[in-house]
């Protein structure tokens, strides 16, 4: 019975979704009838309909009692409470299925009594987490539709603006910009309300209106109803949205401070904990180490391994994290320098390892010959191999920025002149053409390009695409579509291209502010890099020093030759632990003045050589010597 329960179910589930397809689809020719093949079921049609099957009395006390209709609503997610609901309860009950059947076999296992609980317990807790996980997730794209709309918010406004002052319609600009490349965030909600106006028959004012009541940004909540109201009530749209604008962009300047504040209180942290922190931990490790007392010096040595070539990573990859989380977002990313890191970085690396590692003899620390000399070799070929992974990808990305650097600037300047050029009554593409003469830096090849092709009788916005091939700044491409959608469907007016080179100017001034602001914390991780290489080393000599004075002159020699045969071992596990974590202090600086990991290449290779140069110093000044 459940199973034909089950196949009823698909069946229905089949006939609904070709239904709405065919309500969706919208044929130019009433009489005509385009043939559509159905869609076949997917493995999460299939999910859906088990889930609906078995849990959904449960499902819809479950969507009742954490209110999940209002946080699906806000976050976008296309999918019914009900359903959704139903989905994280056959998930829950799948996963407490696969935890007690493993946890059987484990405990038919020959373990330990405390390896099978540490097992047990890690697998019941499993289904909680996944419920938590569940119930969780749409809270937390709340929170990245908020922050990716608020990022675009500045130039979806200049954008609006400039179209309502050529005369196009709401309807025709949602449309444009639901097909734009540089929005990412914006363009979902343009479709979402096109998605209403052509779907389900609305007049656009009510699909904005209703669209925008549960928008979790009160900034954009905000802009869209004001919008509705002043066309309502018959008011000036035009300045309305020149005033909202204004705002938006006042706004945005102003939360620049606290993103600035959020870097600094970042950098602070994280260089505190990494220097201080780590000084008191390798103090901590090294007497340990030093001291042989009941295998004190085996627990040292792993716990001085661990917290440096584990901990500190660790603490890393979350402190970029956070940075990516609190830095604004483009929707133009960059891809080369990463590509070419995994696909010519990674076998560079696995073939300069061995090389420097046989090269410098630093294969002799490998076996148990721990000199200055090996250390040194092995710390070379880890730094080589470090170096020889980023190398490709710092290649891309230093050419991408020579590339874009000063574009910004350069292209609000350009078009304050295009909108000056064209108040004389010249055409927009006559006015380009006569622009191409004058220098414009960076930007003058793209304009001459652009001229060359409207000269020849290239449409502008083919003219502006063949131009602009290989680029990657978001603000040169977002500002040259909006000069081709304001000539082409705004009419290319002298007041339309004069609004869009003051939006434009703001646009910079609000990315060059930013960069002004965070540009003095790139020094932090550079000190705080060379500290912990120089001051962990030092520490070491002077205390080992210190405990081998004493020790010998109360005629401990047993234990001063155990000393001298654990510093070398700790020197070892410093010197590599302060490269490696040097390197990703590198990336912490690049992702904090560029907002790009790949920002951080250059700096991790500097920091890298660095923390070499500086070790192998360091090295011959506490005067290693060799165990015996």
């Amino acid at each position: 019975m459940a199973l034909e329960g089950l196949r009823k179910r698909l069946r229905g589930l089949f006939k609904k979704k070709a239904e709405e397809e065919e309500g969706e689809r919208l044929p130019t020719e009433p009489e005509v009838r385009v043939y559509r093949p159905p869609r076949r079921l997917t493995l999460q049609d299939v999910i859906d309909v088990v889930a609906l099957t078995y849990f959904q009395g449960m499902a819809r006390r479950l969507a009742q009692a954490f209110e999940l209709e209002k946080s699906i609503k806000q976050a976008g997610l296309r999918v019914s409470p009900e359903l959704y609901a139903a989905r994280i309860l056959l998930y829950t009950f799948s996963t407490l299925f696969l935890a007690v059947y493993f946890s059987s076999l484990i405990a038919l296992t020959h373990l330990s009594a405390v390896m099978k609980a540490f097992s047990i317990m890690a697998l019941m807790i499993s289904p909680l987490l996944v419920f938590g996980l569940g119930l969780s997730y749409p809270s937390s794209r709340v929170g990245e539709r908020r922050n990716g709309v608020e990022t675009e918010l500045p130039f979806f406004t200049a954008y609006l603006t400039t179209m309502a002052r050529g005369g196009v319609p709401i309807g025709r600009i949602l449309e444009r910009v639901a097909n734009l490349r540089i929005f990412k965030a914006i363009r979902e909600e343009a479709r979402m309300i096109i998605r209403d106006i052509k779907i389900f028959g609305k007049d656009p004012l009510t699909a904005i209106e209703e669209h925008a009541l549960e928008h979790p940004s009160p900034r954009y909540r905000e802009l869209m109803l004001g919008y509705v109201t002043s066309v309502r009530t018959g008011g000036d749209v035009l300045h309305y949205l020149e005033i909202r604008t204004q705002d938006i962009f006042s706004s945005r300047i102003a939360e620049l401070k606290s993103i600035a504040e959020k870097m600094s209180m970042f950098t602070e942290v994280y260089v505190t904990m990494a220097v201080i922190l780590t000084l008191v931990f390798y103090i901590f490790f090294t007497i340990s180490a030093i001291f042989p007392t009941g295998g004190m010096s085996l627990a040292g040595t792993a716990q001085l391994a661990l917290f440096s070539f584990v901990f500190l990573p660790l603490m890393t990859v979350f402190l970029l994290y956070a940075i990516h989380q609190a830095q604004p977002k483009t929707p133009i990313s960059i891809v080369a320098p990463y590509r070419d890191t995994i696909y010519i970085g990674i076998p560079l690396a696995l073939l300069t390892f061995p090389v420097l590692l046989y090269g410098t003899s630093g294969y002799k620390a490998l076996y148990g010959q721990i000199t200055t000399s090996s250390i040194i070799g092995l710390a070379t070929a880890l730094s080589g191999t470090l170096i020889a992974l980023l190398i490709p990808g710092t290649y891309d990305y230093l050419k991408h920025k020579r590339m874009t650097r000063g574009l910004g600037r350069a292209t609000a300047v350009f078009l304050r002149d295009l909108a000056e050029v064209r108040k004389t009554g010249l055409s927009p593409e006559k006015s380009i053409e006569m622009l191409a003469e004058r220098d414009y830096g960076p930007l003058t090849p793209i304009v001459r390009r652009v001229a060359a092709a409207i000269s020849i009788g290239t449409e502008i916005e083919e003219a502006l695409r063949r131009a602009l091939r290989g680029f990657r700044d978001w603000l040169l491409l977002a500002n040259m579509r909006f000069l081709a959608d304001s000539i082409l469907v705004g009419g290319g007016t002298s007041e339309t291209l004069d609004a869009l080179a003051r939006y434009a100017h703001n646009l910079v001034e609000i990315d060059e502010e930013l960069k002004r602001k965070l540009r003095s914390y790139i020094f932090m991780p550079y000190m705080g890099a060379i500290l912990v290489v120089v001051s962990s080393l030092l520490i070491l000599g002077f205390t080992a020093g210190t405990l081998t004075a004493t020790h010998a002159g109360a005629g401990g020699l047993m234990r001063t030759a155990q000393m001298a045969a654990e510093m070398p071992k700790i020197a070892l596990l410093l010197t590599l632990g302060g490269i490696l974590n040097s390197w990703l202090m590198g990336l912490v600086a690049g992702k904090i003045q560029d907002s790009y990991l790949a920002g951080g290449f250059m700096h991790a290779i500097l920091l890298t050589v660095i923390s070499l140069a500086t070790s192998a110093v360091t090295l011959h000044m506490i005067h290693l010597k060799p165990p015996t």
